[in-house]
């Protein structure tokens, strides 16, 4: 197996020469984002970031928080300073002691200055009995190729106990414009069961809870769903926003739950 920093190395010479890999997150990377954080009675999440490099690293963080949050828009936190191949642990709010108290989630982004430093990111979101769900840090092109979809899969919505809901997240990853998008949920073997289209302002991260509801899903249980995601040409014109989504699925008898990032393909 290739140690870390090798292994990062080789990602950095893929990313200067391959777009490829544009696709999917490089685990270790000098800019990575993780599409989902919380601090709320139900979810409190532990962020990691391990400094994979041979000397200090100074990694300057940022958090976006969710509309209708208590610290909405874009929050910059205290850069985080973190010893050769250590790792740095912390809340939301210790990472980000200057956000608002309440329920707070939304989007933690680092940037560990430039090719080829290296670092990896990872948070665990879990209720106070220890449930909960794992979000890896990730580094795309979030927009290229034309109009791509991301999906996520997998999903559920059933009224019987353990009572699973789908919530789904989107994050206009563009600070300057607004963006549309539409949302699609369809069937495992792609019948439509809804779709809708979601304004967003500039930089704006939204949660759809229970986006069966959310999108105008018929009544009644669904399994083997899927959501669709694609940006759209914004009304003012130009070429679609960039943006992550993805998608938790809930037991809402336990509150344990998954994770899915909503992935790209052509």
């Amino acid at each position: 197996m290739l140690a870390p920093i090798v292994r990062a190395a080789f990602a950095c010479v893929l990313l200067t020469t391959t777009s490829a890999l544009s696709a999917q997150s490089l685990i270790y990377a000098y800019n990575l984002t993780i599409p989902l954080v919380a601090e709320t009675p139900s979810y409190q999440s532990a962020i990691y970031i391990h400094n994979a490099s041979t000397g200090m690293a100074t990694v300057s963080v940022t958090y976006n928080g969710a509309t209708g949050s208590a610290t909405p828009g874009v929050t910059t936190c205290p850069s985080v300073q973190i010893a050769a191949n250590a790792v740095f642990k912390a809340s939301l709010t210790t990472l980000c002691p200057g956000i608002n108290p309440g329920s707070n989630f939304g989007v933690i982004s680092a940037n560990y200055g430039g090719c080829c430093n290296y670092m990896a990111m990872y948070s665990r979101a879990q209720t106070p009995a220890g449930n909960g769900f794992s979000v890896e840090g990730v580094q795309e092109n979030f927009y290229c190729c034309g109009a791509p979809l991301r999906e996520a899969i997998g999903l559920s919505r059933q009224a019987a106990a353990p009572t699973f809901q789908t919530n789904c997240f989107i994050w206009n990853a563009d600070a300057l414009r607004a963006g549309r998008f539409v949302v699609t949920l369809l069937t495992g073997d792609g019948q439509l069961i809804a779709d809708d289209i979601v304004n967003l302002q500039a930089g704006e991260f939204v949660r759809l809870l229970d986006v069966f509801a959310t999108i105008g899903a018929p009544a009644g249980d669904y399994s083997n769903a899927r959501a669709q995601f694609q940006s759209i040409t914004p009304i003012s014109g130009g070429s679609p926003v960039t943006f992550v989504a993805s998608c938790t699925l809930q037991n809402s008898t336990s509150f344990d739950a998954d994770f899915r990032l909503a992935k790209y393909h052509n």
